[in-house]
């Protein structure tokens, strides 16, 4: 999620016929600052201490109304964590398999393409495509080459 004024947030938010609250608002402040792909306990030990009175409930319910108005993207499911990337551009992500970090990888043409030849290729709408870099990080390999 870009970074934007609590007005931009308000009217996106009533966009999507929900209403913006000041936990929902925290959540999503707190989203745009990451770039970790935070799953949902993450969420809620980060602003937790900042909102005594918030429960994990409503972190998760939050994620999904954001997922469902498109305004986060559900990113990939490690070790049965559903991960949350509040940048809904196109881009692509690169999940290391042994430590569970998830990379954004930039939107070059290719991923734009593919984008854009989903359509093509199906009978209905693209909402979005998603694609996921699978390998080792490199902060892996050398604790394994080191090893």
């Amino acid at each position: 999620m870009k970074r934007m004024t609590d007005r931009q947030l308000r009217s996106a938010f009533n966009a999507a016929g929900l209403r913006l609250t000041r936990q929902r608002l925290l959540i999503c402040r707190e989203l745009a600052g990451r770039y970790d792909h935070p799953d949902v306990e993450h969420l809620y030990r980060a602003v937790k201490p900042r909102m005594r009175q918030m429960s994990l409930f409503t972190v998760y319910r939050t994620m999904n109304a954001l997922e469902s108005a498109g305004m986060a993207w559900r990113v990939a499911t490690w070790k049965g964590h559903a991960r949350y990337d509040g940048n809904v551009e196109t881009h692509a992500h690169f999940l290391c398999e042994k430590c569970g970090r998830i990379d954004n990888v930039a939107a070059h043409d290719a991923c734009r393409e593919m984008a854009s030849q989903a359509q093509k290729c199906v009978e209905g709408s693209v909402r979005r495509v998603e694609m996921m870099i699978v390998g080792e990080c490199v902060a892996c390999q050398t604790a394994a080459a080191g090893a």
